[in-house]
């Protein structure tokens, strides 16, 4: 074969198109059209499987043959073709001549050049027949065809059940779901699948696909317990882990609630008001992790953690520990509820422990009156902005805001870079501290 022929430039003429031997001997479902679906050529496979005839196929739009359910896939991925974009595996049901539907798989190559795409198919309901065991009944619910996995399957003689009513034979099913399922497919000619446990004698799952035939009812279906069983005991240890989870939560958090009494119990011990402050800041920063821990004890989600939540019991929490008057200083809180993963909430709740708890020792001194706000807010890109300002007196000098020398800063800065936050900082009037950073547990959020 000359390299021209197997790389033929298309006919002028597409009704005229030179038909290789592949085209049409091939077993599969061939056919060629135009990019918005207009049928040129279709191979013999696929004539014979729809029944049309040859002239009102290339008379019409593949489109014309769609099932109404599947019309709208069908035509968003036909639309695509001249965009250069690929049909692969879309299963459509399409009108036989008889006016059942076949349904087929198929996969669609679009060629912009000659403005033309080449569809393979394959009928899905011969695929079963060869995976599955099969059956047909009549529109008297009679079998008339059984084939031997089906009745290695059912457990008895095959010339027996031919001459019985299906469910005289299975009357544990009648009037159940597999019935139902039947009785819809001759009543609408659509087919449907089922995946249901079928009861004694057999006990078992069985994934049954039932479609419309000439003779009535064409029935395949294979036996699913052992695929069942197995979700079932994954479930089973997926439940088994959700409850260990919750328990290490529950006892993290009750150490660290241990701990922290501990270090109320040695601050009586001691008379140093230095020594006092650095104890209960301590305390604070465990009270901290122990709060999200009780947070993921009763979360459904153990990865992610609202960060809203958090921060807003956090921000009340240590009001209540430093025992402020609202009527003194104020707590403006602007958080959006936003999931973030743990390793992303430990340090964010940290950065809030730190300056807040600073705000509240040392920006409102001698009794003056004032206001803390937070901010949380996603923005767009998939990124989070963290605020907190408080409107007291601010730092002492712009070198202290430049290098920050105490732990508590020295923390913040430590604890930003941990989840590559950027950081902007400002001390006139009063303090602000700005925060963004990426939430990689979160895909990119639209514009607000």
């Amino acid at each position: 074969m000359s390299w021209q022929t197997i790389f033929a430039k298309p006919s002028p003429n597409p009704q005229r198109m030179p038909v290789d031997p592949f085209f049409a001997l091939s077993l599969d479902l061939l056919c060629i059209t135009t990019l918005d679906g207009r049928l040129r050529r279709a191979n013999p496979a696929f004539l014979a499987t729809l029944g049309h005839p040859e002239p009102n196929l290339l008379a019409a739009n593949i489109l014309d043959f769609v099932h109404p359910a599947d019309l709208p896939a069908a035509t968003e991925a036909i639309a695509g073709l001249a965009r250069g974009i690929p049909i692969a595996g879309l299963e459509t049901r399409f009108r036989s001549a008889g006016g059942d539907y076949k349904p087929l798989a198929w996969n669609c190559t679009p060629f912009l050049a000659t403005r033309l795409a080449y569809i393979v198919a394959r009928d899905t309901a011969r695929r079963e027949v060869e995976a599955r065991c099969g059956s047909a009944l009549d529109p008297g619910w009679h079998p008339i065809r059984i084939d031997r996995p089906a009745g290695r399957l059912w457990m008895c003689d095959r010339d027996h059940v031919l001459t019985r009513n299906f469910w005289e034979l299975f009357p544990e099913a009648a009037g159940g779901p597999f019935h139902r399922m039947y009785e819809q497919v001759v009543s609408t000619g659509t087919p449907a699948q089922l995946e249901e446990f079928h009861p004694a004698p057999f006990d078992r799952w069985f994934q049954v696909r039932a479609y419309p035939s000439a003779e009535g009812l064409a029935v395949y279906f294979r036996d699913v317990t052992a695929h069942r069983l197995a979700e079932e005991e994954t479930k089973r240890a997926l439940q088994e882990k959700e409850v260990l989870l919750r328990e290490v939560h529950h006892r993290v958090k009750n150490n660290l609630q241990v701990i922290c009494s501990m270090l109320r119990l040695q601050a009586r011990n001691f008379q140093d008001p230095t020594l006092l402050q650095a104890l209960k800041e301590c305390r604070e920063r465990v009270m901290a992790m122990a709060m999200l821990h009780d947070q993921l004890h009763r979360a459904k989600d153990f990865s992610n953690i609202n960060l809203g939540e958090y921060i807003r019991n956090l921000a009340a929490s240590l009001f209540s520990s430093y025992g402020v008057n609202s009527a003194d200083i104020g707590l403006r809180l602007d958080v959006e509820d936003i999931s973030v993963a743990v390793d992303t909430a430990i340090p964010c709740g940290l950065i809030v422990n730190e300056l807040v708890s600073n705000s509240l020792r040392h920006a409102f001194p001698d009794g003056s009156q004032g206001t803390i706000s937070l901010d949380l807010h996603a923005r767009p890109g998939g990124w989070v902005e963290l605020a907190l300002a408080d409107d007291g007196r601010g730092f002492a000098d712009a070198a202290h805001t430049a290098h920050p020398r105490s732990l508590g800063l020295w923390l913040v800065e430590l604890l930003a870079s941990q989840i590559g936050a950027a950081v902007e900082r400002s001390s006139s009037p009063g303090t602000r501290y700005r925060f963004q950073f990426q939430n990689a547990g979160q895909a990119s959020l639209p514009d607000h």
